[in-house]
C-alpha cells in the first residue's frame, strides 16, 4: 500500500495538508464563496448544502488517505487556506495517479496551482514510486490546460466528450509525466 506524507511544504508561501475534520468549516465557507467560480469545471460544487456534506466528503477522503487509495491535501497559502489538490485514481499496482486541483477566485493568478502541482508531481515521482502522473485538463480550462503546459506536462491526446458538466459535454485533455521525464 502507498503511505503519503500529511504535510508537504512547497515553498516559504505554500504548504499541503491533509484533509482534516478540524477546518471542514473553513473549507465549506471557501467553496460556498467561490460556487460560481467552481462550477463551470467542478460540478461537485453544487453538492456542499451544508457542514455535514462536508464532513461527510472529509471523512470520505481520510479513509481513502488512510488506505492508500487517494491522497487530498488543502493548499495552505500564507496561511490561508486557498484550495485544494489530490491524486485520485491512484494505481499502485500501475504505479500511476491523476492530478486534480481547484483554487478560490482569490488566489488564482499567483502561480499557486503551479507551484503545488509540481511539489505534489516531484513528491509522486521520487516518494511514491508512482512512474506516470496525469492531468486530465477540458479544452476550454485554459487556466489547468496551462498548469499542465507550464510543469512540462506531455499532452497524449484528447478525450472526446469525456466530461458531462452543468453547460454541456466537453473534450478533456490528457497530459502526462513519467519518471523518465523528470
Amino acid at each position: 500500500m502507498i503511505h503519503a506524507d500529511a504535510f508537504i511544504e512547497v515553498d516559504k508561501d505554500i504548504t499541503l495538508r491533509r484533509l482534516s475534520r478540524e477546518n471542514a468549516q473553513e473549507k465549506f465557507d471557501l467553496i460556498i464563496a467561490n460556487h460560481d467560480h467552481l462550477l463551470p469545471w467542478l460540478p461537485w460544487a453544487d453538492f456542499y448544502h451544508e457542514i455535514d456534506d462536508m464532513y461527510n466528503y472529509t471523512d470520505s477522503e481520510i479513509e481513502k488517505f488512510d488506505n492508500g487509495i487517494a491522497f487530498s491535501y488543502d493548499i495552505y497559502y500564507k496561511d490561508q487556506l486557498a484550495g485544494s489538490i489530490d491524486f485520485n485514481n491512484v494505481s499502485e499496482e500501475n504505479h500511476r495517479v491523476e492530478l486534480g486541483y481547484w483554487l478560490g477566485e482569490e488566489f488564482t493568478g499567483k502561480g499557486i496551482v503551479t507551484r503545488a502541482a509540481a511539489a505534489m508531481t516531484k513528491y509522486a515521482l521520487e516518494k511514491l514510486n508512482i512512474n506516470r502522473v496525469a492531468i486530465l485538463a477540458c479544452t476550454d480550462n485554459t487556466a489547468s490546460v496551462n498548469v499542465a503546459k507550464r510543469l512540462n506536462f506531455t499532452e497524449e491526446g484528447t478525450l472526446r466528450g469525456y466530461l458531462e458538466l452543468p453547460d454541456g459535454v466537453h473534450d478533456v485533455i490528457v497530459y502526462s509525466k513519467l519518471k523518465a521525464d523528470a
